[in-house]
């Protein structure tokens, strides 16, 4: 999902959720869903790279202007991306809103049509349908893959059958999300119905995408928790720590 994978494969990774014995499952569990929810920039990061394309969408249904559709959208992930960098806040995802608005309007523009501007994301969808699923049917599925680093789980999650099958029907459900956007946007595309096509990215955007993520953690907050780190284990690591400097 350029909504999951591409996003969350560069964050820099979240504390472990490996906590020491002793934290209640309640406390581990909200944790590890702090440190997931984190790896997608939570509602900003969400929002900063969406609204570009939402406020395109907008424009150009009210102005039919091409370009003044494409400025739009160029400069509200300029203006999101500058905020982040006053705020002295991590950029991964406002960049990421950025340079995906950019590839749009390269398209749309060189192109001369606005039905350009959906292009890579059609293109994007047909890739990550075809990721999510071969992931899947080779026991590698890309949520445990991408999750695994972010949560400090790595690839631990693969010897737990109830957490690799947990992982792996997240997967399937991520994949048939980019099928349902494949099978409705590409006949859209190739029939220069650009009106039809934004509504139908608004749509099978944010509203289904959040509804699909919500059924994921459902599946895999149900699954066995990652082994707590023995307490004992961590203390003597701190104990010896200091003689490392003898």
């Amino acid at each position: 999902m350029r909504d999951m994978s591409a996003e969350a494969a560069a964050v820099p990774p979240q504390p472990s959720t490996h906590a020491a014995e002793g934290q209640s499952h309640e406390e581990r569990l909200a944790a590890y869903e702090a440190s997931v929810f984190a790896a997608f920039g939570g509602r900003r990061g969400l929002a900063e790279v969406g609204l570009p394309s939402i406020l395109f969408v907008i424009v150009y249904g009210v102005t039919r202007n091409l370009s003044g559709a494409i400025w739009a959208a160029v400069a509200v992930a300029a203006v999101l991306s500058t905020v982040r960098l006053v705020k002295r806040d991590t950029l991964q995802h406002a960049l990421g809103g950025l340079g995906g608005v950019l590839v749009c309007a390269a398209v749309a523009h060189f192109s001369g049509q606005a039905k350009g501007f959906y292009l890579p994301g059609v293109l994007l969808n047909i890739g990550e349908a075809i990721l999510f699923s071969v992931s899947a049917l080779v026991r590698f599925p890309i949520v445990g893959v991408v999750l695994g680093p972010v949560t400090g789980e790595m690839m631990a999650w693969r010897a737990h059958p109830a957490r690799m099958r947990a992982f792996t029907q997240a997967t399937w459900l991520l994949a048939a999300m980019f099928v349902l956007r494949v099978c409705v946007e590409v006949p859209l595309y190739l029939g220069g119905q650009v009106d039809s096509l934004g509504v139908a990215k608004i749509i099978l955007g944010y509203p289904l995408y959040l509804a699909v993520a919500y059924c994921c953690w459902q599946i895999i907050r149900k699954a066995p928790l990652p082994p707590a780190k023995p307490a004992a284990h961590a203390a003597g690591r701190e104990e010896t720590a200091p003689d490392d400097e003898n």
